[in-house]
Protein backbone atom coordinates (compact mmCIF):
# COMPACT_ATOMS: atom_id res chain seq x y z
CA UNK A 1 0.00 0.00 0.00
CA UNK A 2 2.79 2.45 0.93
CA UNK A 3 4.61 1.74 -2.33
CA UNK A 4 1.44 2.21 -4.37
CA UNK A 5 0.72 5.54 -2.75
CA UNK A 6 4.25 6.87 -3.41
CA UNK A 7 3.02 7.61 -6.93
CA UNK A 8 2.22 11.17 -5.89
CA UNK A 9 5.89 11.88 -5.24
CA UNK A 10 6.52 11.77 -8.98
CA UNK A 11 4.15 14.59 -9.91
CA UNK A 12 6.89 17.01 -10.83
CA UNK A 13 7.12 18.77 -14.18
CA UNK A 14 5.31 18.68 -17.51
CA UNK A 15 6.72 17.06 -20.63
CA UNK A 16 6.33 16.99 -24.36
CA UNK A 17 3.06 15.99 -25.97
CA UNK A 18 2.68 12.37 -27.03
CA UNK A 19 0.45 10.39 -29.36
CA UNK A 20 0.49 6.90 -27.86
CA UNK A 21 -1.03 3.87 -29.52
CA UNK A 22 -4.50 2.92 -28.29
CA UNK A 23 -4.80 0.30 -25.54
CA UNK A 24 -5.17 -3.37 -26.56
CA UNK A 25 -8.67 -4.33 -27.67
CA UNK A 26 -9.03 -6.56 -24.62
CA UNK A 27 -8.42 -3.54 -22.36
CA UNK A 28 -10.26 -0.87 -24.33
CA UNK A 29 -11.87 0.57 -21.20
CA UNK A 30 -8.48 1.06 -19.52
CA UNK A 31 -6.54 3.78 -21.47
CA UNK A 32 -3.47 3.49 -19.24
CA UNK A 33 -3.12 -0.14 -20.33
CA UNK A 34 -1.46 1.08 -23.56
CA UNK A 35 1.73 1.53 -21.54
CA UNK A 36 1.88 -2.04 -20.21
CA UNK A 37 4.98 -3.81 -21.62
CA UNK A 38 4.77 -6.88 -23.82
CA UNK A 39 5.09 -9.62 -21.18
CA UNK A 40 4.36 -8.23 -17.72
CA UNK A 41 4.61 -10.34 -14.60
CA UNK A 42 1.54 -8.57 -13.23
CA UNK A 43 -0.90 -5.82 -14.19
CA UNK A 44 -3.39 -3.89 -12.03
CA UNK A 45 -5.72 -1.26 -13.41
CA UNK A 46 -9.16 0.32 -13.25
CA UNK A 47 -11.16 2.66 -15.43
CA UNK A 48 -10.57 5.50 -12.97
CA UNK A 49 -8.10 6.11 -10.18
CA UNK A 50 -11.05 7.06 -7.96
CA UNK A 51 -12.54 3.57 -8.47
CA UNK A 52 -9.30 1.98 -7.35
CA UNK A 53 -9.01 4.27 -4.33
CA UNK A 54 -12.54 3.47 -3.21
CA UNK A 55 -11.98 -0.26 -3.72
CA UNK A 56 -8.73 -0.20 -1.73
CA UNK A 57 -10.39 1.65 1.14
CA UNK A 58 -13.16 -0.96 1.24
CA UNK A 59 -10.72 -3.85 1.11
CA UNK A 60 -8.57 -2.35 3.89
CA UNK A 61 -11.68 -1.79 5.99
CA UNK A 62 -12.75 -5.44 5.72
CA UNK A 63 -9.24 -6.81 6.22
CA UNK A 64 -8.77 -4.45 9.15
CA UNK A 65 -11.84 -5.91 10.84
CA UNK A 66 -10.31 -9.38 10.57
CA UNK A 67 -6.76 -8.35 11.45
CA UNK A 68 -7.75 -5.96 14.23
CA UNK A 69 -6.69 -2.57 12.85
CA UNK A 70 -8.69 0.43 11.74
CA UNK A 71 -8.75 2.11 8.33
CA UNK A 72 -7.54 5.25 10.10
CA UNK A 73 -4.37 3.42 11.10
CA UNK A 74 -3.51 2.81 7.45
CA UNK A 75 -4.42 6.39 6.50
CA UNK A 76 -2.21 7.81 9.24
CA UNK A 77 0.67 5.60 8.16
CA UNK A 78 0.46 6.86 4.58
CA UNK A 79 0.07 10.46 5.78
CA UNK A 80 3.18 10.18 7.95
CA UNK A 81 5.12 8.97 4.92
CA UNK A 82 3.78 11.33 2.26
CA UNK A 83 2.43 14.33 4.10
CA UNK A 84 -1.16 13.78 2.89
CA UNK A 85 -3.89 11.18 3.34
CA UNK A 86 -3.54 9.43 -0.01
CA UNK A 87 -6.54 7.18 0.74
CA UNK A 88 -8.81 10.23 0.70
CA UNK A 89 -9.96 11.60 -2.67
CA UNK A 90 -9.86 15.29 -1.69
CA UNK A 91 -6.14 15.56 -0.83
CA UNK A 92 -5.19 13.74 -4.03
CA UNK A 93 -7.40 16.02 -6.12
CA UNK A 94 -5.91 19.07 -4.38
CA UNK A 95 -2.40 18.16 -5.52
CA UNK A 96 -3.57 17.61 -9.09
CA UNK A 97 -4.19 13.89 -9.45
CA UNK A 98 -6.80 13.12 -12.10
CA UNK A 99 -9.12 10.81 -10.17
CA UNK A 100 -11.38 10.40 -13.21
CA UNK A 101 -8.67 9.03 -15.50
CA UNK A 102 -7.34 5.52 -15.96
CA UNK A 103 -4.17 4.27 -14.28
CA UNK A 104 -2.10 1.08 -14.31
CA UNK A 105 0.52 -0.67 -12.19
CA UNK A 106 2.70 -3.37 -13.76
CA UNK A 107 6.15 -4.96 -13.95
CA UNK A 108 8.02 -7.13 -16.41
CA UNK A 109 10.04 -8.47 -13.47
CA UNK A 110 9.29 -7.60 -9.84
CA UNK A 111 9.78 -3.86 -9.31
CA UNK A 112 6.50 -1.99 -9.91
CA UNK A 113 5.81 0.80 -12.37
CA UNK A 114 2.76 3.07 -12.05
CA UNK A 115 1.31 5.14 -14.89
CA UNK A 116 -1.23 7.85 -14.08
CA UNK A 117 -2.72 10.83 -15.84
CA UNK A 118 -2.06 14.37 -14.64
CA UNK A 119 -4.82 16.94 -14.34
CA UNK A 120 -2.79 19.87 -12.90
CA UNK A 121 1.00 19.52 -13.28
CA UNK A 122 1.60 22.85 -11.55
CA UNK A 123 -0.02 21.52 -8.39
CA UNK A 124 2.21 18.48 -8.61
CA UNK A 125 5.34 20.60 -8.98
CA UNK A 126 4.38 22.51 -5.85
CA UNK A 127 3.82 19.29 -3.94
CA UNK A 128 7.15 17.86 -5.07
CA UNK A 129 8.87 21.09 -4.02
CA UNK A 130 7.44 20.58 -0.55
CA UNK A 131 8.86 17.07 -0.50
CA UNK A 132 12.27 18.43 -1.49
CA UNK A 133 12.00 20.84 1.42
CA UNK A 134 11.58 17.80 3.69
CA UNK A 135 14.90 16.42 2.46
CA UNK A 136 14.12 14.67 -0.85
CA UNK A 137 17.21 14.83 -3.09
CA UNK A 138 16.87 14.07 -6.80
CA UNK A 139 19.04 13.64 -9.87
CA UNK A 140 18.08 13.45 -13.55
CA UNK A 141 19.03 11.13 -16.39
CA UNK A 142 18.18 11.92 -20.00
CA UNK A 143 16.93 8.98 -22.07
CA UNK A 144 14.75 10.49 -24.82
CA UNK A 145 12.44 11.67 -22.06
CA UNK A 146 13.74 13.12 -18.82
CA UNK A 147 13.86 10.49 -16.08
CA UNK A 148 14.43 11.65 -12.51
CA UNK A 149 15.39 9.52 -9.54
CA UNK A 150 15.70 9.73 -5.78
CA UNK A 151 16.46 7.39 -2.92
CA UNK A 152 13.83 7.18 -0.21
CA UNK A 153 13.90 5.84 3.32
CA UNK A 154 14.51 2.11 3.56
CA UNK A 155 16.64 1.99 0.43
CA UNK A 156 13.73 2.20 -2.03
CA UNK A 157 14.72 4.04 -5.20
CA UNK A 158 11.99 5.98 -7.00
CA UNK A 159 12.22 7.11 -10.64
CA UNK A 160 9.73 9.09 -12.68
CA UNK A 161 9.17 10.56 -16.12
CA UNK A 162 6.56 12.82 -17.69
CA UNK A 163 5.39 12.69 -21.30
CA UNK A 164 2.49 15.00 -22.08
CA UNK A 165 -0.21 14.33 -19.51
CA UNK A 166 1.03 10.81 -18.70
CA UNK A 167 3.40 10.19 -15.84
CA UNK A 168 5.48 7.08 -15.02
CA UNK A 169 6.66 6.20 -11.52
CA UNK A 170 8.99 3.26 -10.96
CA UNK A 171 10.21 1.73 -7.69
CA UNK A 172 13.43 -0.27 -7.36
CA UNK A 173 13.09 -2.28 -4.17
CA UNK A 174 16.14 -2.86 -1.95
CA UNK A 175 16.21 -6.59 -2.71
CA UNK A 176 15.78 -6.03 -6.50
CA UNK A 177 17.77 -2.85 -7.29
CA UNK A 178 18.07 -1.35 -10.79
CA UNK A 179 20.50 1.22 -12.20
CA UNK A 180 19.15 1.82 -15.69
CA UNK A 181 16.01 3.07 -17.45
CA UNK A 182 15.11 -0.21 -19.15
CA UNK A 183 11.79 -0.22 -17.30
CA UNK A 184 10.82 3.05 -19.02
CA UNK A 185 11.89 1.92 -22.47
CA UNK A 186 9.87 -1.30 -22.12
CA UNK A 187 6.76 0.71 -21.33
CA UNK A 188 7.17 3.92 -23.34
CA UNK A 189 8.70 2.44 -26.50
CA UNK A 190 6.92 0.31 -29.12
CA UNK A 191 5.90 -3.09 -27.77
CA UNK A 192 3.49 -5.97 -28.34
CA UNK A 193 0.46 -6.73 -26.16
CA UNK A 194 0.97 -10.44 -25.57
CA UNK A 195 -0.50 -10.00 -22.09
CA UNK A 196 -3.96 -8.96 -23.29
CA UNK A 197 -5.38 -12.52 -23.36
CA UNK A 198 -4.50 -12.91 -19.68
CA UNK A 199 -6.16 -9.55 -19.00
CA UNK A 200 -9.34 -10.60 -20.81
CA UNK A 201 -9.45 -13.76 -18.67
CA UNK A 202 -8.95 -11.69 -15.51
CA UNK A 203 -11.76 -9.30 -16.44
CA UNK A 204 -14.12 -12.22 -17.00
CA UNK A 205 -13.14 -13.74 -13.64
CA UNK A 206 -13.52 -10.36 -11.91
CA UNK A 207 -17.06 -9.60 -13.06
CA UNK A 208 -18.50 -6.47 -14.60
CA UNK A 209 -18.82 -4.51 -11.34
CA UNK A 210 -15.15 -4.71 -10.34
CA UNK A 211 -13.60 -1.36 -9.47
CA UNK A 212 -10.05 -2.74 -9.48
CA UNK A 213 -8.77 -5.63 -11.63
CA UNK A 214 -5.39 -7.36 -11.61
CA UNK A 215 -3.72 -10.37 -13.19
CA UNK A 216 -0.48 -12.16 -12.29
CA UNK A 217 1.26 -14.40 -14.82
CA UNK A 218 2.74 -17.25 -12.80
CA UNK A 219 3.28 -19.82 -15.56
CA UNK A 220 6.13 -21.94 -14.25
CA UNK A 221 7.21 -19.33 -11.67
CA UNK A 222 6.10 -21.24 -8.56
CA UNK A 223 7.34 -24.57 -9.92
CA UNK A 224 10.77 -23.07 -10.73
CA UNK A 225 11.00 -21.52 -7.27
CA UNK A 226 10.07 -24.79 -5.55
CA UNK A 227 12.44 -26.78 -7.76
CA UNK A 228 15.37 -24.85 -6.28
CA UNK A 229 14.68 -26.54 -2.94
CA UNK A 230 16.60 -29.80 -2.52
CA UNK A 231 14.43 -32.92 -2.88
CA UNK A 232 11.46 -30.84 -4.10
CA UNK A 233 11.19 -32.10 -7.68
CA UNK A 234 7.92 -33.98 -7.00
CA UNK A 235 6.42 -30.91 -5.31
CA UNK A 236 7.47 -28.72 -8.25
CA UNK A 237 5.60 -31.01 -10.65
CA UNK A 238 2.52 -30.79 -8.43
CA UNK A 239 2.37 -26.98 -8.51
CA UNK A 240 3.47 -26.67 -12.14
CA UNK A 241 -0.14 -26.32 -13.45
CA UNK A 242 -0.61 -23.06 -11.50
CA UNK A 243 -0.67 -20.48 -14.30
CA UNK A 244 -2.27 -17.09 -13.76
CA UNK A 245 -4.10 -15.35 -10.94
CA UNK A 246 -6.86 -12.78 -11.32
CA UNK A 247 -7.73 -10.31 -8.56
CA UNK A 248 -10.66 -7.93 -8.33
CA UNK A 249 -12.31 -5.61 -5.82
CA UNK A 250 -15.74 -4.06 -6.16
CA UNK A 251 -17.88 -2.15 -3.71
CA UNK A 252 -19.77 0.93 -2.69
CA UNK A 253 -20.77 2.57 0.57
CA UNK A 254 -22.79 -0.50 1.55
CA UNK A 255 -20.84 -3.57 0.46
CA UNK A 256 -17.46 -4.82 -0.76
CA UNK A 257 -16.48 -7.97 -2.67
CA UNK A 258 -12.95 -9.23 -3.32
CA UNK A 259 -12.28 -12.14 -5.68
CA UNK A 260 -9.11 -14.10 -6.42
CA UNK A 261 -9.20 -16.71 -9.20
CA UNK A 262 -6.24 -19.11 -9.50
CA UNK A 263 -5.91 -20.86 -12.85
CA UNK A 264 -4.82 -24.46 -12.15
CA UNK A 265 -5.64 -25.97 -15.53
CA UNK A 266 -8.24 -28.38 -14.14
CA UNK A 267 -9.95 -28.70 -10.76
CA UNK A 268 -11.26 -32.22 -11.40
CA UNK A 269 -8.86 -33.72 -8.85
CA UNK A 270 -9.76 -31.17 -6.20
CA UNK A 271 -13.50 -31.52 -6.82
CA UNK A 272 -13.18 -35.30 -6.41
CA UNK A 273 -12.17 -34.65 -2.78
CA UNK A 274 -15.39 -32.76 -2.00
CA UNK A 275 -17.51 -34.16 0.85
CA UNK A 276 -20.98 -32.56 1.08
CA UNK A 277 -22.36 -31.09 4.29
CA UNK A 278 -25.57 -32.56 5.79
CA UNK A 279 -28.73 -31.92 3.77
CA UNK A 280 -30.11 -29.17 5.99
CA UNK A 281 -26.82 -27.59 7.00
CA UNK A 282 -26.93 -24.54 4.72
CA UNK A 283 -30.54 -23.69 5.61
CA UNK A 284 -29.78 -23.73 9.35
CA UNK A 285 -26.39 -22.02 8.98
CA UNK A 286 -28.08 -19.09 7.22
CA UNK A 287 -29.40 -18.04 10.66
CA UNK A 288 -26.14 -18.65 12.57
CA UNK A 289 -23.97 -15.98 14.15
CA UNK A 290 -20.93 -17.82 12.80
CA UNK A 291 -20.66 -20.91 10.60
CA UNK A 292 -17.61 -22.60 9.11
CA UNK A 293 -17.17 -25.43 6.63
CA UNK A 294 -14.21 -27.52 5.50
CA UNK A 295 -15.62 -29.87 2.88
CA UNK A 296 -12.36 -31.19 1.43
CA UNK A 297 -11.39 -34.76 2.32
CA UNK A 298 -8.30 -34.14 4.46
CA UNK A 299 -7.11 -37.73 4.01
CA UNK A 300 -7.20 -37.47 0.22
CA UNK A 301 -5.81 -33.93 0.28
CA UNK A 302 -2.88 -34.98 2.43
CA UNK A 303 -2.08 -37.83 0.06
CA UNK A 304 -2.26 -35.48 -2.93
CA UNK A 305 -0.04 -32.86 -1.23
CA UNK A 306 2.38 -35.47 0.13
CA UNK A 307 5.40 -34.31 -1.96
CA UNK A 308 5.05 -30.70 -0.79
CA UNK A 309 4.24 -31.66 2.81
CA UNK A 310 7.38 -33.81 2.89
CA UNK A 311 9.45 -30.90 1.60
CA UNK A 312 7.99 -28.64 4.31
CA UNK A 313 8.51 -31.29 6.99
CA UNK A 314 4.80 -31.52 7.82
CA UNK A 315 2.59 -34.59 8.04
CA UNK A 316 -0.67 -33.20 9.50
CA UNK A 317 -0.56 -35.90 12.17
CA UNK A 318 -3.32 -34.20 14.18
CA UNK A 319 -5.87 -35.73 11.82
CA UNK A 320 -4.47 -39.22 12.41
CA UNK A 321 -5.46 -38.88 16.07
CA UNK A 322 -8.94 -37.48 15.49
CA UNK A 323 -9.73 -39.47 12.30
CA UNK A 324 -11.50 -36.37 10.89
CA UNK A 325 -11.85 -36.15 7.08
CA UNK A 326 -14.03 -33.01 6.87
CA UNK A 327 -15.51 -30.66 9.47
CA UNK A 328 -18.27 -28.07 9.85
CA UNK A 329 -19.40 -26.06 12.83
CA UNK A 330 -21.84 -23.30 13.69
CA UNK A 331 -22.96 -21.17 16.62
CA UNK A 332 -26.56 -19.99 16.36
CA UNK A 333 -26.69 -17.96 19.57
CA UNK A 334 -24.87 -17.49 22.86
CA UNK A 335 -25.97 -16.00 26.19
CA UNK A 336 -22.92 -14.87 28.18
CA UNK A 337 -24.97 -14.46 31.33
CA UNK A 338 -25.95 -18.10 31.61
CA UNK A 339 -23.07 -19.35 29.44
CA UNK A 340 -25.59 -21.18 27.27
CA UNK A 341 -26.43 -21.25 23.60
CA UNK A 342 -27.06 -23.47 20.59
CA UNK A 343 -24.88 -24.77 17.81
CA UNK A 344 -23.77 -27.84 15.92
CA UNK A 345 -20.85 -29.76 14.44
CA UNK A 346 -20.76 -32.26 11.58
CA UNK A 347 -17.68 -34.40 10.95
CA UNK A 348 -16.76 -36.94 8.29
CA UNK A 349 -14.57 -39.65 9.83
CA UNK A 350 -12.26 -42.49 8.90
CA UNK A 351 -13.47 -44.23 12.07
CA UNK A 352 -15.53 -43.26 15.11
CA UNK A 353 -13.27 -44.46 17.96
CA UNK A 354 -11.96 -41.00 18.89
CA UNK A 355 -15.46 -39.48 18.92
CA UNK A 356 -16.79 -42.36 21.02
CA UNK A 357 -14.06 -41.68 23.56
CA UNK A 358 -14.98 -37.99 23.71
CA UNK A 359 -18.66 -38.81 24.23
CA UNK A 360 -17.71 -41.08 27.11
CA UNK A 361 -16.37 -37.99 28.92
CA UNK A 362 -19.95 -36.70 29.39
CA UNK A 363 -20.94 -37.45 33.02
CA UNK A 364 -23.68 -40.10 33.32
CA UNK A 365 -23.88 -40.27 29.54
CA UNK A 366 -25.38 -43.75 29.33
CA UNK A 367 -27.76 -43.08 32.22
CA UNK A 368 -29.13 -39.88 30.71
CA UNK A 369 -29.19 -41.07 27.09
CA UNK A 370 -32.39 -41.98 25.30
CA UNK A 371 -32.81 -43.23 21.76
CA UNK A 372 -34.28 -40.79 19.28
CA UNK A 373 -35.02 -40.67 15.57
CA UNK A 374 -33.85 -37.63 13.64
CA UNK A 375 -35.34 -37.68 10.17
CA UNK A 376 -34.19 -40.96 8.64
CA UNK A 377 -31.43 -41.48 11.21
CA UNK A 378 -31.32 -43.19 14.59
CA UNK A 379 -29.47 -41.24 17.23
CA UNK A 380 -29.30 -40.27 20.88
CA UNK A 381 -30.53 -37.36 23.00
CA UNK A 382 -28.85 -36.48 26.31
CA UNK A 383 -30.74 -34.07 28.56
CA UNK A 384 -28.40 -32.90 31.31
CA UNK A 385 -30.50 -31.77 34.32
CA UNK A 386 -30.66 -27.98 34.75
CA UNK A 387 -28.36 -27.62 31.74
CA UNK A 388 -28.37 -28.36 28.03
CA UNK A 389 -29.71 -31.00 25.66
CA UNK A 390 -27.18 -32.71 23.41
CA UNK A 391 -28.40 -34.62 20.36
CA UNK A 392 -26.21 -36.66 18.05
CA UNK A 393 -26.17 -39.24 15.32
CA UNK A 394 -23.03 -41.37 15.19
CA UNK A 395 -22.02 -43.58 12.29
CA UNK A 396 -18.65 -45.29 11.71
CA UNK A 397 -17.99 -42.73 8.95
CA UNK A 398 -19.54 -39.54 10.31
CA UNK A 399 -21.08 -37.79 13.31
CA UNK A 400 -23.54 -34.90 13.59
CA UNK A 401 -24.10 -33.35 17.01
CA UNK A 402 -26.22 -30.40 18.07
CA UNK A 403 -26.63 -28.37 21.24
CA UNK A 404 -30.28 -27.44 21.56
CA UNK A 405 -33.35 -29.64 21.30
CA UNK A 406 -34.80 -30.03 17.81
CA UNK A 407 -31.78 -28.60 16.00
CA UNK A 408 -30.40 -31.93 14.82
CA UNK A 409 -33.63 -32.82 13.01
CA UNK A 410 -33.32 -29.62 10.97
CA UNK A 411 -29.71 -30.44 10.07
CA UNK A 412 -30.38 -33.91 8.66
CA UNK A 413 -33.54 -33.08 6.73
CA UNK A 414 -33.51 -31.30 3.40
CA UNK A 415 -33.60 -27.55 3.75
CA UNK A 416 -33.95 -24.74 1.25
CA UNK A 417 -31.90 -25.11 -1.95
CA UNK A 418 -28.36 -23.82 -1.68
CA UNK A 419 -27.14 -20.65 -3.35
CA UNK A 420 -26.26 -20.44 -7.02
CA UNK A 421 -22.88 -21.69 -8.18
CA UNK A 422 -20.54 -24.37 -6.96
CA UNK A 423 -20.79 -25.45 -3.30
CA UNK A 424 -17.91 -24.21 -1.18
CA UNK A 425 -14.85 -26.31 -0.52
CA UNK A 426 -14.13 -24.00 2.42
CA UNK A 427 -16.43 -21.33 3.85
CA UNK A 428 -16.72 -18.93 6.78
CA UNK A 429 -19.87 -16.88 7.36
CA UNK A 430 -20.27 -14.34 10.16
CA UNK A 431 -23.44 -12.39 11.00
CA UNK A 432 -22.45 -9.98 13.82
CA UNK A 433 -26.02 -8.76 14.68
CA UNK A 434 -27.04 -12.36 15.45
CA UNK A 435 -25.32 -12.00 18.84
CA UNK A 436 -24.88 -9.06 21.18
CA UNK A 437 -21.59 -7.21 21.42
CA UNK A 438 -21.25 -8.61 24.95
CA UNK A 439 -21.64 -12.16 23.66
CA UNK A 440 -19.02 -11.62 20.96
CA UNK A 441 -16.68 -10.11 23.55
CA UNK A 442 -16.95 -13.11 25.86
CA UNK A 443 -16.64 -15.60 23.01
CA UNK A 444 -13.54 -13.92 21.59
CA UNK A 445 -12.10 -13.52 25.08
CA UNK A 446 -12.26 -17.30 25.43
CA UNK A 447 -10.95 -18.04 21.91
CA UNK A 448 -8.33 -15.33 21.41
CA UNK A 449 -7.22 -14.67 24.97
CA UNK A 450 -7.76 -18.30 26.05
CA UNK A 451 -9.34 -17.38 29.33
CA UNK A 452 -12.67 -18.29 30.90
CA UNK A 453 -12.32 -15.67 33.63
CA UNK A 454 -12.00 -11.91 33.70
CA UNK A 455 -13.14 -9.40 31.09
CA UNK A 456 -12.14 -9.02 27.44
CA UNK A 457 -8.99 -6.97 26.94
CA UNK A 458 -8.75 -3.66 25.02
CA UNK A 459 -7.75 -5.39 21.76
CA UNK A 460 -10.75 -7.72 21.92
CA UNK A 461 -13.12 -4.84 22.69
CA UNK A 462 -11.81 -2.87 19.71
CA UNK A 463 -12.19 -5.94 17.48
CA UNK A 464 -15.79 -6.39 18.60
CA UNK A 465 -16.54 -2.70 18.00
CA UNK A 466 -15.31 -2.97 14.40
CA UNK A 467 -17.09 -6.28 13.89
CA UNK A 468 -20.44 -4.84 14.90
CA UNK A 469 -20.23 -2.28 12.08
CA UNK A 470 -20.97 -5.06 9.60
CA UNK A 471 -24.22 -6.83 8.82
CA UNK A 472 -22.49 -9.93 7.46
CA UNK A 473 -19.05 -11.12 6.36
CA UNK A 474 -18.42 -14.13 4.09
CA UNK A 475 -15.39 -16.04 2.85
CA UNK A 476 -15.61 -18.96 0.41
CA UNK A 477 -13.27 -21.10 -1.68
CA UNK A 478 -14.95 -22.79 -4.64
CA UNK A 479 -13.74 -24.80 -7.64
CA UNK A 480 -14.90 -24.07 -11.17
CA UNK A 481 -13.72 -26.02 -14.22
CA UNK A 482 -10.19 -24.61 -14.44
CA UNK A 483 -9.74 -22.35 -11.41
CA UNK A 484 -9.94 -22.12 -7.66
CA UNK A 485 -11.91 -19.01 -6.69
CA UNK A 486 -11.56 -17.23 -3.34
CA UNK A 487 -14.36 -14.77 -2.62
CA UNK A 488 -14.56 -12.45 0.38
CA UNK A 489 -17.60 -10.21 0.76
CA UNK A 490 -19.16 -8.01 3.41
CA UNK A 491 -22.17 -5.74 3.87
CA UNK A 492 -22.20 -2.76 6.19
CA UNK A 493 -25.00 -2.16 8.68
Amino acid sequence: MKIAMLVILAMGCGGRASSPAPPPSGAAGFPAARWVPATPTYVFSSQTLGDAQHSLRDAIDVLGTVAGYDLGDAAHGVEDLLGIDALDADPLAAIGVDLHASWAMFSDALNPTLVVRLAAPDHMRAFLDRQRARGLVTRSVIDNTEVSSATLAGGVRISWAIDGDWMWVHFALPFAPEDDTRWFTASHGPHEDAWSSNWAWAQHAAGAAAGLVGVLDLHGTIARAVARIPDAVACAKLVEPVGRVAMAVEGDDHHVVTRIAIDVGSTAGIRSMFLPAPAGWDAVAAHAAIAAQWNLDITALRSWLAPCLATAGSRLTLFDETSVRAARGMVLDFDPGSMSGSGAVALDLTNAAYIEHQLDQIPLRRTLSRARTFGAYHGVSISIPFSVTIEYVLDPRWVIAALGEGLLTKLVTSGAPGGAGAPPLIALDVVPPAMSAEAWGVALHVLAEQSFSGSPGPATRRWVERLMRWRDVHLAVTAVSTALVVTASANRR
